[in-house]
């Protein structure tokens, strides 16, 4: 879900806050980048801080104003120009009229000012997309401990091979992830079971899976207390 209509609302709390006066435009941009990379409501203030701490929004404020200036500026020499157009035209008001409108439509866009405006939305482009692949780190890294604390009693090389497959996977949305991690878990009890039974010798083969003798490293320590306790319930029952 956008949450762009309430990013808007924060970038303008934000300007009246530093006491700056933002463009629609500027704001309304700034809001694009933003709803771009937060997803969580709780987050768009912390968001709107560090692009300020990297952007400084009271220069791109300044750049506004001057922006406005030039516009206005514009505007007051088309009225001007109205006015003498009323006027019998002479030679030289022709060619006055001419240089005017030159002039004019060099101050709509001043070439220092549409080059500096374009500088900056190189950078902040730039640095919507760091923020992009900072976050989506972040999010992977927070997965992976969450991942490891369901393996913490798996088989090694069971906690190796799947730990393995998720680095290669990717998971768009949490909800994916939560039904993966619920998936991970059943097998994590499904493996830890079939370990500990391979384990006590009595219906499966003696020494591990199918025969194959489980190696020291690839017995977690609580499976092996599991093991131990089972070993000791078939003893006490064998002896009765």
């Amino acid at each position: 879900m956008s949450l762009k209509s309430k990013i808007i609302s924060k970038l303008k709390e934000k300007a009246k806050s530093l006491k700056i006066n933002l463009s629609n435009v500027r704001i309304n941009g700034l809001a694009d980048k933003l709803d771009a990379i937060v997803d969580n409501e709780d987050d768009i203030d912390g968001e709107i801080d560090k692009l300020d701490s990297i952007l400084s929004f009271k220069e791109l404020a300044i750049l506004d104003d001057a922006k406005r200036n030039a516009d206005r500026r514009a505007a007051e020499e088309d009225d001007e120009e109205g006015e003498e157009e009323e006027d019998p035209e002479t030679p030289l008001s022709k060619s006055s009229d001419k240089n005017k409108g030159k002039e004019t439509g060099d101050n709509e866009m001043p070439a220092w000012f549409k080059s500096h405006v374009e500088s900056q939305n190189k950078v902040i482009e730039g640095l919507t997309s760091q923020l992009t692949a900072f976050k989506n780190g972040q999010t992977v890294q927070s997965r992976r401990q969450q991942l490891e604390a369901k393996l913490k009693d798996a088989p090694e090389k069971f906690k190796t091979r799947t730990l393995r497959d998720f680095d290669r996977m990717k998971l768009d949305s949490d909800d994916e992830f939560t039904n993966y991690l619920a998936e991970v878990e059943q097998d994590v009890a499904d493996e830890v079971q079939a370990s500990a039974d391979a384990g006590l010798g009595g219906d499966a083969p003696s020494g591990g899976v199918g025969g194959v003798k489980l190696k020291e490293d690839e017995v977690s320590p609580a499976m092996k207390e599991m093991v131990q306790q089972r070993e000791a319930a078939a003893k006490a029952k064998a002896g009765a």
